[in-house]
C-alpha cells in the first residue's frame, strides 16, 4: 500500500515536471512578449532541494522565475486561488500548490513545506506575504528565517527587477515595458546553520529589496500604457492637499480630488501635478503612513467612523476552501471596530488583519474564523493600514499598567 502511494505521489510530480516543461515552452513566450520579460541568462539551483525567495511585484512571478531557472517549483500560493471555482480546479490540478490562508497560522504549510523538500522538490516563496504596492519591496513575514533554518536546506534569493511598474498592485491593466530576474545570493544549509535567526533574516531582506523608482532612475525603461494612474487612489487613498480619505478619483493616466488637486502619471512611473507635493507613490504612501501614525491617538477606542464604503460583501471562508455570505453593506470602521452591514467585528477580536489582490481585507478573528470583505471597490489597503495602527495602539495601552 506504501509503495503504491510513493509511486502515485511520483506520478504526479513527473506530471508537474511536464506541465511546467509544456507552459514554458507554449504560454510562457506569450506572457513574456506581452510583459516585456527578458530573459538574460539561464539561472542556475544548487544541488539538492532549495527554496527560492522573492520580492513579489506581479502575479506571475512564479512563472517568469521558473522560467529563468528552468526548473519545476511548487509555489506557496493564497488560499483564494482555490476559491475561485474553475481557475482554482485546473490551478490546483496542474501546479498542486502550497496553499497558504493569508492572516493566519502557517504550521501546516511549513509542515508541507517540509515534505515536499523531503522528496526533494524545490519551493519558491514570497516572504512579504502581499504585493509590491508603493514600488519598495514590503517587509519580510518575521518567521520566515527562523521557518527555512528550521527546515534545513538550501535557500536560493532572487530579485525581480521591473514587475511593479508593467503590474502594481493597484493599478489596471498591463504597461508595456521591461522585467528581468536576477539570482542574488544562495545559501548552503551549512552557511545557514551558522547564522542566527535575525542575521539570516537580514540577509534575505538585503538580498530581495528593489526599490524600482531608483531602479528605473538608472535604467530609463518606459512603461507604456493608457491607465499608468487608474485606482492609484487604491493605494495613496489620502489627499495631501486636504487631509481627507475618499475623495481622489483617477481615470487612465490622471488623477485628482474634490479639492482641485490634479495629477497624471507618466510612463516612468512619475507623478505630478496642482497642488501634489510629491513625484513618486513610494513617497505619497510613505507620507500616508506619517499622517495615519499622527492620527491614530486619537481614533484609537473612538466610536467616530473613520473610514466607510458602501457595496461591500463579508465573507467567511471556511474549510475545504469553501465560503459563505455573511452580511452585505456598509463597511464602517471606527476606533473600536470593523462593520459590515449588520457585523460588527470589535478590533480587540482580531488576531490579524491583511489584504491580497487589488487590497481587499482578510480578517482573522480570535473564536478562529476567518473574513474576506469584497464587493465594490475600496481603498483596502488604507483599512488595513488604519486597522494595524489601531490593534498597536490597542496593544501598548493593555501594556500600560
Amino acid at each position: 500500500m506504501a509503495d503504491k502511494k510513493l509511486k502515485k505521489t511520483k506520478d504526479r510530480h513527473s506530471f508537474h515536471v511536464w506541465v511546467i516543461g509544456f507552459v514554458r515552452h507554449t504560454i510562457v513566450p506569450v506572457l513574456k512578449k506581452r510583459h516585456g520579460v527578458v530573459k538574460e541568462e539561464k539561472l542556475s539551483l544548487p544541488d539538492g532541494p532549495c527554496v527560492v525567495i522573492f520580492n513579489h511585484t506581479t502575479d506571475l512571478d512564479v512563472v517568469w522565475i521558473q522560467d529563468a531557472f528552468e526548473t519545476q517549483m511548487y509555489c506557496i500560493a493564497s488560499e483564494h486561488i482555490a476559491r475561485a471555482a474553475f481557475t482554482g480546479k485546473l490551478i490546483s490540478f496542474f501546479f498542486e500548490p502550497i496553499l497558504l490562508k493569508k492572516g493566519m497560522g502557517g504550521s501546516s504549510v511549513v509542515m508541507e513545506m517540509f515534505r515536499h523538500l523531503k522528496k526533494g522538490y524545490h519551493i519558491l516563496m514570497a516572504p512579504e506575504g502581499m504585493r509590491c504596492g508603493n514600488g519598495l519591496t514590503g517587509e519580510m513575514v518575521p518567521a520566515t528565517a527562523a521557518v527555512l533554518k528550521r527546515l534545513k536546506c538550501n535557500v536560493v534569493t532572487v530579485r525581480v527587477h521591473g514587475g511593479y511598474f508593467t503590474t502594481p498592485r493597484w493599478g489596471k491593466g498591463v504597461r508595456k515595458g521591461r522585467i528581468t530576474i536576477e539570482k542574488v545570493a544562495q545559501y548552503s544549509t551549512a552557511q545557514i546553520a551558522e547564522l542566527s535567526t535575525e542575521e539570516f533574516h537580514k540577509k534575505i531582506c538585503g538580498d530581495i529589496a528593489v526599490d524600482a523608482y531608483a531602479d528605473n532612475e538608472t535604467a530609463r525603461i518606459a512603461y507604456k500604457g493608457r491607465k499608468l494612474a487608474e485606482n492609484i487612489e487604491l493605494q495613496t487613498g489620502l489627499c495631501p492637499n486636504c487631509r481627507k480619505m475618499n475623495t481622489i478619483h483617477s481615470k487612465g493616466n490622471e488623477f485628482g480630488c474634490e479639492c482641485g488637486m490634479k495629477g497624471r502619471m507618466d510612463e516612468y512611473g512619475m507623478i505630478s501635478g496642482e497642488k501634489l507635493p510629491f513625484t513618486t507613490v513610494t513617497e505619497w504612501d510613505q507620507w500616508v503612513d506619517e499622517y495615519l501614525k499622527e492620527q491614530a491617538a486619537d481614533w484609537a477606542g473612538s466610536d467616530e467612523i473613520i473610514l466607510s464604503n458602501g457595496g461591500m460583501i463579508l465573507t467567511e471562508i471556511l474549510t475545504g476552501h469553501k465560503q459563505k455570505t455573511v452580511d452585505r453593506g456598509e463597511l464602517v470602521l471606527t476606533g473600536r471596530s470593523v462593520r459590515i452591514g449588520g457585523t460588527e467585528i470589535p478590533l480587540e477580536s482580531l488576531s490579524e488583519c491583511t489584504v491580497f489582490g487589488y487590497g481587499k481585507l482578510l480578517l482573522s478573528v480570535t473564536d478562529r474564523k476567518y473574513y474576506e470583505v469584497d464587493g465594490a471597490k475600496y481603498p483596502g489597503v488604507i483599512y488595513h493600514k488604519i486597522i494595524t495602527l489601531l490593534t498597536k495602539q490597542q496593544a501598548k495601552g493593555e501594556e500600560t499598567p
